[in-house]
């Protein structure tokens, strides 16, 4: 259908057709309510002479009736434009339901012009429109429009227009409110989720009073107040990706966090994970990138990753990366690039060692202890005593490992002293992952099996590995393979041959 041709003197019926043709465009034209009414106010003026028309709906929580969208009228004139329901003509449309036609404004003692917008104007020579908008029977609004005086059946045939045009801007109507329903659920649900994150990565999350960790928190705010890159270093097991997803929680919370290993990848699945379709650049887009022990990201895509940062802008993802102690001599022997390295330590922070920070051992043992015992649970002074002498190389991840076991020794009572060790009583070294291993190996070197004792061993642990990582990425075998920082091909072989009797 195309515009009806303009001639000097068109039929009335004409010059309605064309107006709710316009209309029913300019309606379906956008989802924002304000788009679509304000051109349709405009045609009814420019086509049928109705002037400063109102789109004006009843607020959810007081009924009060409220200009939403206008034409003809000053912004501080729809201000004004709020009446209670039955207040005016346009409370009483709201309240009955039902269309009125004033054929001159000033005989009628209902038409309070409220907005103002008709002082100085002839007001015996202004006729007013006013018909409900409806949805499922409920009025939740009213369309109103001026028009000079004219016959009665002149009016009649504008009030039927005006009717037509309400029933669809009813539809306007119904789609601002399912887009007003799903953005607020979808708010609610970001604070929920930000509520979330910060509780778990927040300040109170960070146990730590000695100086050496009171000073990560320091770098984790100034961090969270800027959209540099940020560096952390430190050992394994230190909690690294714990500072990483703090600062995302205190700088972009509801946006995406995406993680990527820089570890034991081939170069190409690498180079796709990370900047190809769908890879985590575009993923992270006005959120955070965090580049898990960079130091082993290939000499290739270092390049392209210090192109990408140096393009930068708020549209981009906000880098943060990690790195264990060697990659300062990566850098010194040239195996990092040294601009890259810059560019990375915008906010350099370091986690430390529980050796650098001995006087949180304790501390952090009881958060460990509440995890695997409930908050009931507690250690006997001499356990608390042998946590302090232990140097703990394996850092928060070897506490935590001990803490468990001997939560699980203890039977849900006090943990004391022997319940750390790996035979009780006995003196020997505490439960961490090499003396786990130490064991393994120590039954299997007593009873070898037919393969091998260390063939024996590492399918022991590939499978521990393996189902520990399926499990923490859902099942996603994608997701598992780069937290493990293997390939997929490499995952997939691991399990077929798991899977074989």
């Amino acid at each position: 259908m195309t515009d009806l041709p303009e001639t000097r003197s068109q039929p009335r019926t004409v010059k309605e057709l064309r107006a709710l043709y316009r209309v029913s465009q300019a309606v379906g034209a956008s989802l924002n309510l304000t788009e679509a009414v304000e051109p349709v106010l405009r045609i009814l003026a420019e086509e049928l002479g109705m002037q400063r028309g109102t789109l004006a709906l009843a607020e959810p929580d007081s009924g009060e009736l409220v200009i939403e969208v206008a034409h003809g009228l000053t912004p501080a004139e729809i201000r004004r434009g709020r009446y209670r329901v039955g207040e005016g003509v346009m409370g009483r449309v709201l309240e009955r339901g039902e269309p009125m036609v004033i054929p001159s404004i000033g005989a009628e003692p209902l038409f309070l012009d409220r907005t103002g917008a008709r002082a100085g104007l002839d007001r015996s020579r202004v006729a007013f429109l006013c018909v409900p908008v409806k949805l499922g029977g409920e009025t939740v609004g009213v369309l109103s429009a001026d028009r000079l005086p004219a016959a009665g059946d002149e009016l009649e045939d504008d009030l039927r227009v005006l009717e037509v045009v309400a029933a669809l801007l009813a539809q306007a109507v119904r789609v601002q409110r399912m887009l007003r329903v799903d953005r607020r659920a979808l708010e609610e649900e970001n604070r929920r989720l930000r509520e979330a994150f910060q509780e778990r990565y927040g300040p109170g999350a960070w146990v730590g009073e000695s100086p050496a960790r009171r000073a990560v928190w320091d770098q984790v705010r100034l961090a969270a107040r800027t959209r540099a890159p940020v560096l952390i270093t430190g050992e394994a097991g230190t909690g690294r990706g714990f500072v990483a997803r703090a600062i995302h929680a205190a700088s972009a919370g509801e946006r995406p966090f995406v993680e990527v290993g820089c570890g034991g990848r081939d170069p190409t699945e690498l180079e796709a994970a990370l900047f190809g379709p769908g890879g985590a650049v575009e993923r992270a887009r006005g959120g955070t990138l965090y580049l898990k022990d960079v130091e082993h990201l290939p000499p290739d895509l270092q390049g392209v990753a210090l192109a990408v940062l140096k393009a930068g802008g708020r549209a981009g993802p906000r880098f943060v990366a990690s790195a264990g102690p060697g990659l300062a001599e990566a850098v010194r022997q040239g195996r990092f690039r040294s601009d890259l390295y810059r560019r990375l330590s915008g906010v350099p922070v370091h986690v430390p060692s529980l050796a650098e920070a001995r006087a949180d051992v304790v501390p952090l043992a009881r958060v460990f202890l509440a995890r695997a015992a409930g908050p009931g649970a507690r250690f006997l002074p001499e356990a608390e005593a042998a946590l302090r002498e232990r140097p703990w190389p394996g850092n928060l991840a070897e506490l935590e490992a001990a803490v468990r076991a001997a939560a699980a020794r203890a039977g849900g009572g006090d943990v004391a002293a022997e319940h750390l060790l790996s035979q009780p009583g006995r003196g020997e070294s505490p439960v961490t992952p090499e003396a786990v291993i130490a064991r393994w190996v120590d039954e299997l070197l007593d009873r070898p099996p037919p393969g091998g004792v260390y063939r024996a061993l590492v399918d022991r642990l590939d499978r521990i590995a393996v189902a520990r990582a399926l499990e923490r990425a859902g099942g996603v075998r994608i997701r598992a393979a780069e937290l493990l920082g293997i390939n997929r091909n490499t995952l997939y072989a691991k399990l077929e041959r798991m899977t074989k009797p």
